[in-house]
């Protein structure tokens, strides 16, 4: 259903929703129940995957000789077998709100991957390290302590998996937004338009996730009532499901409810049924556009 866009909120604003909200999200993945962030143990649910991911990676690289040789693993000091730790996600405690974790993981990867690619295009390398340490060359001493600095750099983006987050990944695109100093040069339009639109998709999902997306109501002004005519507005966001209200009360004739002195379609079935009737009004619309643009050719004919 069409409807006009969501009032403009600005980039920072949108990161800074990341910010704020991120440990409220992580919170809810094993909440059951909708209350806004109770206490909850959400966080250990990621914590597990994080950790599964980097007790796999360090599987991959081990090798065969180390894995045999590791203690514990396959006898017991009295030469019977004991149970292995198999890293099973399975055996982790299952999330109770999968959704969660979706938009946790589509939020990080998206802008994480936003961040790689500004950084990619504005942020200058690394000061190099000497090749070779030599104690007694004080040259090379303020160059490898310049190098140190510059790698804890806190305004140097990191693409390796150490210390990668949405919050991170935010506070760092906040940065380039506000032009604070650091080792980059400043970013230009095309980088602000895209930060902005990932942001506002992730304050969004966010926001949505959580419960905290503000209502919002969109006047429909390209598509009036099919059964009045009178002006429609589509209502989103909050806790509540997407509603349509005809600004007519008992004088349209809609066949749902008046809420609010205002003909409206909440369920389901009633948008659904709105959409056709204004996919129908349309037609009939542009058929009788039509009809009077043949019959005003017909008239200058005729008068000609």
């Amino acid at each position: 259903m069409q409807n006009t866009a969501r009032p403009a909120r600005s980039a920072d604003a949108d990161l800074r929703i990341v910010l704020d909200h991120w440990q409220h999200m992580r919170d809810l993945i094993d909440t059951a129940t909708p209350a806004p962030w109770p206490p909850a143990m959400g966080a250990e649910y990621l914590r597990a995957l994080d950790e599964h991911d980097v007790a796999e990676v360090a599987l991959d690289r081990m090798s065969p000789a180390e894995f045999l040789a590791r203690p514990g693993e396959d006898d017991d000091q009295d030469g019977t077998a004991s149970e292995r730790e198999h890293l099973v996600l399975a055996e982790q405690p299952a999330p109770l709100r999968l959704h969660v974790v979706d938009a946790c993981r589509t939020v990080e990867v998206a802008l994480c991957s936003l961040a790689d690619e500004v950084a990619a295009d504005v942020q200058r390398a690394k000061v190099a390290p000497p090749r070779r340490a030599n104690p007694n060359d004080p040259v090379g001493r303020d160059l490898a302590l310049l190098s140190a600095r510059d790698e804890a750099d806190p305004q140097r983006w990191h693409y390796n998996v150490v210390g990668r987050s949405a919050p991170r990944a935010a506070a760092w695109l906040l940065a380039r937004l506000d032009d604070k100093p650091g080792p980059c040069r400043p970013i230009n339009e095309a980088h602000r338009d895209r930060i902005g639109r990932i942001a506002r998709e992730a304050a969004r999902r966010i926001e949505r996730t959580i419960g905290i997306e503000q209502r919002r109501a969109f006047p429909m002004d390209d598509r009036p009532c099919p059964w009045c005519g009178a002006a429609l507005t589509m209502h989103r966001g909050g806790a509540d499901a997407p509603a349509v209200t005809c600004e007519n009360g008992l004088e349209c004739g809609a066949p749902v409810q008046v809420r609010d002195g205002h003909r409206t379609w909440a369920a389901p079935h009633e948008l659904a049924a709105l959409e056709v009737a204004l996919d129908a009004a349309q037609r009939r619309r542009k058929r009788a556009d039509a009809r009077r643009r043949q019959r005003a050719a017909a008239k200058n004919r005729d008068a000609a």
